[in-house]
């Protein structure tokens, strides 16, 4: 009896066991893992377009030429109100004058009340050769002074006139607006400048009186005397400069105010040296039309005949 419940017994688990080996095994549980993500792009800031970046002063002008020679330190007119009561050079194109009776504006934005501004009281008026608010009208120039802070608007008071450079371009005499009685001098004029604001009044020029003597042989010292005329300059050159773009043959050692002869790059090769050289030293004798800049007497030198060396 025992036997056959122990024969039963093994039966049984036989038959479970094989009942359980019959069923598929349970998987463990798979589990998605969290998903990744692709980080936010980053992007390489592109430069603001040629328009909108600041610009370096003259670097778009071709074939300018600056009197004073190159320099490093200029700054635009357009960030001249980050440099209040320091002394800098500003560049910029005079776009608005206005004489307001005892004080001429130049301004160098279309709204005066905002940009920079350079100005000239009325007592410094007869020092240029011409009333300021015609002479520079439209012209690219450079200021030097201090900048002060007016009504929140920055400015440099002009009161010599060596302050304020006129560029040149390569001789060409451009055709000026103002009613004038001295002839163009060889400045630039921004295409942008075509005529005189109606707000800008004429108002009286201040030049040497003419005298007439055409052909006449004068001293350099009086050359101022005959802006405008035909005459012939005596005098020696004691003191040259070449900028690479113009030639200047100085007759005094203070050249910015005195008399000099200019000769532009295109006639250089005409002479049996370069003009600055060959011309060092030497008394001579020059004739042409004298012209003003920056309140000194000038001619220009295109011909080789225009100039003798006096033995």
């Amino acid at each position: 009896m025992r036997y056959l419940f122990t024969l039963s017994f093994l039966l049984f688990l036989t038959i479970v066991t094989a009942a359980c080996q019959s069923q598929p095994p349970t998987p463990a549980p798979t589990y998605t893992p969290y998903p990744t993500y692709t980080p936010y792009p980053t992007y390489t800031p592109q430069p603001p377009p040629i328009s909108d970046r600041p610009r370096v002063p003259s670097e778009e002008v071709e074939n300018l030429v600056w009197p004073m020679g190159p320099r490093d330190d200029v700054i635009p007119a357009e960030d001249a109100g980050a440099f209040i009561n320091e002394r800098v050079t500003v560049e910029g194109t005079v776009v608005r004058t206005h004489n307001a009776g005892n004080v001429v504006f130049l301004n160098f934005t279309q709204d005066y009340k905002n940009g920079f501004t350079a100005v000239i009281f009325a007592d410094d008026w007869n020092k240029f050769p011409a009333s300021p608010e015609n002479l520079f009208y439209g012209k690219l120039v450079r200021v030097e002074g201090v900048v002060q802070d007016y009504q929140g608007t920055p400015e440099i008071i002009i009161s010599d006139p060596w302050q304020i450079e006129v560029a040149l371009t390569l001789g060409q005499p451009v055709v000026s607006e103002c009613n004038c009685q001295n002839p163009p001098t060889a400045i630039t004029q921004p295409a942008a400048a075509t005529s005189i604001p109606t707000d800008t009044p004429a108002a009286e020029t201040f030049a040497p009186p003419a005298v007439e003597s055409q052909g006449q042989m004068v001293s350099w010292q009086e050359a101022a005397n005959f802006v405008g005329q035909t005459i012939t300059v005596e005098g020696q050159i004691v003191n040259t400069y070449n900028s690479d773009k113009v030639i200047f043959l100085n007759f005094d050692q203070d050249y910015r105010n005195s008399f000099k002869v200019v000769i532009f790059p295109d006639a250089w090769s005409l002479f049996p040296d370069s003009p600055d050289i060959y011309f060092q030293d030497k008394m001579v004798r020059v004739t042409g039309s004298i012209k003003i800049y920056q309140n000194s007497p000038e001619i220009i030198v295109d011909q080789p005949d225009q100039i003798e060396i006096m033995e």
